[in-house]
């Protein structure tokens, strides 16, 4: 019998990064009897080492052939493989709907296989802040909102926080022991990485011989380059143009050009506002902590929170940042237009008057 491992994210709990981990070390998993199924199709916006995201799509699976598609991929790998990995990070929230489980275990047990969930949480604080920096720093969403608004108006809703509720319900549909959480934090991952914690999630050894991503997957941008990302936000509304100077900005962060002064990491929560905020999951989180990882003191999360000064506006680098990241941004988008010369001039070079045009060109003797 096979087993079907569903990792569930949640969203920014490095999903991107381990989604590039796995098919990178395919045949290292083979040979232990597991395997990360690519899939037969791609959804638009969606990366396609998402192989899981078919099964969001389980309420309107009629319009979805994926839906019928990518469980003919888990079936046949279940012939190869005592174990198939499937990922991805929007089941966390689409798991809660009525009947979720119900039509995914139905099609897994047909196929004489188990199924196991693996799951992520990350302190409901870090997470909410983590998802407000994705949705300015993103070239689709570019929110303009800050971190203040964003809060007071409750951007953060539909991403189910009460972390004891969602796990309960999970385990009453696949059963407790078939229920893997893992918390979102360094110092607890096994082996100090989220590669070797994961794999460990899966009963297997990390050793040396997994290969490790060769880029950091979707990086969060630090404080004050977020902040200089949502001001551009402002002048782009409704822009086309906008997806091209958002990718500039993001990539000009990515070629390290704040990495040369390193600072103390900052938070968008004043001490105040994290600790009302976090009120509301204390006793839940402490649930989570004695009935899912066996912990007596109840203690979840062991990162301190409050060791992170409160970011401000008035930053005394921000100007230094500012020009530093636009200014690369227009380096970017000047090397893109470059490549795009080049790309045009070779195909210019293949047609068939350019060696005409070339010789005329030349001066005679």
């Amino acid at each position: 019998m096979s087993t079907v491992y569903l990792h569930i994210g949640m969203p920014k709990t490095a999903t991107t990064a381990l989604q590039t981990f796995l098919p990178l070390n395919q045949k290292i998993l083979n040979r232990q009897g597991f395997v990360y199924p690519d899939m037969p199709f791609h959804f638009d916006g969606i990366g396609i080492r998402r192989n899981g995201h078919f099964l969001t799509f389980w309420m309107r699976r009629k319009q979805h052939p994926e839906w019928k598609k990518g469980f003919e991929v888990v079936e046949k790998a279940t012939r190869r493989y005592e174990n198939i990995i499937l990922s991805d990070e929007n089941l966390w929230s689409r798991q809660r709907l009525k009947k979720f489980w119900k039509r995914v275990k139905k099609k897994i047990y047909r196929m004489n296989a188990d199924i196991k969930v693996i799951v992520y949480l990350r302190r409901q604080d870090d997470q909410v802040e983590s998802h407000w920096n994705q949705k300015v720093k993103s070239y689709k969403v570019h929110i303009t909102k800050s971190f203040e608004d964003y809060m007071r108006d409750g951007g953060y809703d539909y991403m189910p926080f009460d972390y004891d509720k969602a796990l309960d319900r999970i385990a009453d549909r696949i059963g407790k022991e078939n229920l893997i959480v893992r918390p979102f934090e360094k110092q607890q991952f096994v082996g100090g990485t989220i590669f070797s914690d994961f794999i460990n999630a899966l009963g297997l050894e990390y050793t040396d011989e997994y290969e490790l991503p060769p880029y950091t997957a979707n990086v969060r941008l630090p404080d004050n380059a977020v902040e200089i990302k949502r001001q551009v936000n402002h002048l782009f509304e409704g822009n086309d143009l906008y997806d091209f100077y958002s990718e500039a900005i993001v990539g000009a962060f990515g070629t390290g050009l704040l990495k040369e002064r390193p600072r103390p990491k900052t938070s968008m929560f004043s001490p105040e506002q994290r600790a009302e905020f976090m009120k509301r999951y204390e006793e839940g989180n402490a649930y989570v902590a004695r009935e899912y990882l066996g912990r007596e003191d109840g203690v979840l999360f062991y990162d301190d929170p409050d060791a992170l000064p409160q970011w401000k506006p008035d930053d005394r680098e921000m100007m230094e940042d500012t020009v530093r990241i636009l200014g690369g941004a227009d380096v970017y988008l000047y090397e893109q237009q470059e490549e795009i010369r080049r790309q045009i001039q070779e195909i210019y070079d293949t047609l068939p008057f350019a060696a005409y045009r070339r010789l005329a060109g030349k001066k005679k003797p």
